[in-house]
C-alpha cells in the first residue's frame, strides 16, 4: 500500500491491514455534538507563530479521519522536528475500531502546555503499529511584538 502526505512525500506501509488515512488536521479545538455525532474541527492551522522561544502553545488537536480499516486498530500520533534531531515534543496513542472496512473511523487527540524549543519545521506524525501513514506540516514562525503607537 503506498499513501502520500499532503506534500507529495509517499510513504510505503508495507502493514496490509493499515487503515488509509482520508485526513489529517491540525486544529485549536475538536467538537463532537453528542445528538448528531457530527465532528466539528475549530481553528484549523499550520503555522504558530511567536513572538520567542521557546514557546508553549495553549492547546494543539489533531484529528484523523481513516477507512480500509479491520477490527481494533492501534495508532500514535508523534510531532517532531522536521529534522528529527531531539525527542518527541509530543505523543499520544488511541485505538479506533472498524465493524466495517467501508466506515470512516475518526481519531481525536488532544495535547495542552505543548513546548516548542525554537522556530522551524514540525511534523505531526499518524502511525499505525510503526509504519507512518501520513503527515502534516506544522511551521514555528518567529513574529515581531507589535509596536507601542507614539
Amino acid at each position: 500500500m503506498v499513501c502520500r502526505s499532503g506534500q507529495g512525500a509517499t510513504h510505503v506501509v508495507d502493514n496490509p491491514f493499515a487503515p488509509d488515512v482520508l485526513s489529517l488536521i491540525i486544529c485549536d479545538q475538536i467538537i463532537v455534538d453528542r445528538l448528531s455525532g457530527k465532528t466539528s474541527l475549530i481553528g484549523m492551522f499550520s503555522n504558530i507563530g511567536a513572538a520567542r522561544f521557546p514557546v508553549r502553545h495553549p492547546q494543539l488537536c489533531v484529528f484523523a479521519a481513516l477507512t480500509d480499516g479491520r477490527g481494533v486498530v492501534p495508532l500514535e500520533i508523534m510531532i517532531v522536528d522536521a529534522n528529527d534531531a531531539r525527542s518527541p515534543i509530543a505523543h499520544g496513542r488511541a485505538e479506533v475500531e472498524f465493524q466495517d472496512p467501508r466506515q470512516v473511523a475518526c481519531l481525536n487527540l488532544h495535547f495542552s502546555g505543548l513546548v516548542f524549543p525554537e522556530p522551524g519545521q514540525y511534523r505531526v506524525q499518524l502511525y499505525c503499529q510503526s509504519e507512518l501513514l501520513r503527515e502534516a506540516r506544522l511551521q514555528l514562525t518567529p513574529v515581531r511584538p507589535p509596536q507601542p503607537a507614539e
